[in-house]
């Protein structure tokens, strides 16, 4: 419940008018179709392994190629540095604040804590960051975090998460869609009453902070 919990913290202070604005800019799409790419990605049988319910939702913002960077106009560039945004944007700050508070220190060395080294980050294979994420997979136009707990502590956890953050490139349309996608789930135990593993408000808050990420990684590509 660590993240979900965090997530609720920081969306909770967002004020009303953040909320409207998130909701004019940004999209929201939940649950995921049956047929998505994230249910085909490696770790989410890897690590959702009895197959419980989730939740499962994507942020998203369509945006006209011509207003991002040229230089960011390839698939994999523009996924790099959305991501860079996402993390090391507005969005994230105030939980990367308490987690570097919580968890910096000799145990941690080497993985990323401030804002500059996750806006320069190419979010390798292996990166990890506040002790809460590490990416996992990694494509062209995709990077698959695994969040829910310490990446020191790799085993089943009762609030496991993937975030897939990615960049699609449509030059016939002169398009390119944004997206951060997220999954939690419980990898600890068979779940036999379908029950989610939190709380719908908790599902709720979590998709404007999703909206949030968004926007924070929209800023960094324009």
């Amino acid at each position: 419940m660590g993240l979900i919990r965090k997530s609720l913290g920081v969306a909770l202070a967002v004020p009303v008018g953040a909320v409207a604005y998130l909701t004019a800019t940004t999209n929201v799409t939940t649950p995921l179709s049956a047929d998505d790419e994230l249910w085909a990605v490696k770790s989410f049988a890897r690590f959702n392994r009895y197959n419980n319910p989730s939740i499962q939702d994507v942020a998203w913002k369509r945006l006209p190629l011509s207003k991002v960077r040229p230089e960011l106009r390839s698939e994999e560039a523009l996924t790099t540095e959305f991501c860079r945004g996402a993390w090391a944007g507005y969005a994230y700050t105030p939980q990367r604040i308490l987690m570097a508070l919580a968890n910096k220190g000799p145990r941690t060395e080497g993985q990323l804590f401030d804002r500059q080294q996750l806006a320069s980050s190419k979010y390798e294979l292996g990166t990890r960051f506040s002790d809460h994420f590490e990416v996992v997979e990694r494509t062209s136009n995709s990077i698959t975090f695994r969040a829910g707990g310490s990446p020191l502590e790799p085993g089943p956890r009762e609030m496991d998460g993937l975030f897939v953050v990615s960049a699609k490139v449509d030059k016939a349309a002169g398009t390119v869609d944004l997206c951060l996608k997220s999954t939690f789930f419980n990898s600890v135990e068979r779940i036999h009453d379908w029950k989610k593993p939190a709380p719908f408000i908790a599902e709720l808050l979590h998709r404007y902070y999703a909206r949030a990420m968004v926007d924070s990684g929209v800023r960094y590509v324009t």
